[in-house]
């Protein structure tokens, strides 16, 4: 370890496949404590407005039970709002993501990274969300009984993923995107995959078309599943 002199930055050197596998784990260990850090601000913020929503309807009715008590407008505006219909609250309660259940998420660093390396080979270009949904296929297909049931298997099935077949998939370092699309699966349980256990970019070719159900679109992948 050496200690940079003027600077609180420790930097740890280690050699060989050992030390890599070692920065890693350190790296996404610090990853996962921000990304908890994320979502506790997050849900701080949503309650800090439940707060306030209390704190106005404790006004109002406190004012109406007075009678020489003038009640301001925006305030009045506020508690004659009516509420919504059941259905219409169930509706805007209801989460917008995952129309799959997100299944187990235990898995290790080492896989965290495999997820991540896929993600990059496979969605270099795409964006955060199109990162997640490659690493959902690879998930579904984990949570499949027609694919392997780990995600080491699951990538390095053979002719599956052509990132893996071609060598991107260890050449590519995952990039910032590549870990927070891992956040959004892992911690938000973000899932807007509809179950999709393929992709394909668009090219002449018609396997996927003439053999799977076509689910969507997202920048230059199509994700298909299964036909029934």
């Amino acid at each position: 370890m050496d200690i940079r002199r003027g600077s609180r930055t420790a930097v740890y050197r280690f050699s060989g496949e050992a030390g890599r596998r070692k920065r890693r784990r350190t790296d996404i260990r610090a990853r996962r404590r921000r990304w908890k850090r994320r979502r506790l601000y997050k849900w701080i913020a949503v309650a800090a407005v439940g707060i306030g929503g209390l704190a106005v309807g404790a006004a109002v009715f406190g004012m109406q039970g007075s009678p020489s008590a003038e009640i301001p407008a925006a305030v009045m505006d506020a508690g004659s709002i009516r509420p919504p219909d059941a259905s219409v609250q169930e509706q805007q309660e209801a989460p917008a993501v995952s129309q799959t259940a997100i299944a187990s998420m235990d898995w290790d660093a080492d896989e965290s990274e495999m997820l991540a390396r896929i993600a990059m080979a496979e969605a270099e270009g795409e964006d955060v969300e199109g990162k997640a949904l490659v690493i959902l296929v690879v998930l579904n297909r984990v949570w499949s009984d027609k694919f392997p049931d780990s995600i080491e298997e699951v990538i390095t099935q053979e002719r599956q993923f052509t990132a893996y077949e071609n060598g991107r998939y260890e050449r590519l370092e995952p990039d910032e995107g590549c870990w927070d699309a891992l956040g959004m699966v892992m911690y938000d349980h973000w899932d807007e995959s509809r179950g999709a256990l393929y992709f394909e970019s668009e090219s002449d070719s018609t396997w996927h078309q003439e053999n799977l159900k076509r689910l969507f679109k997202h920048g230059k992948h199509i994700f298909y599943t299964e036909r029934e």
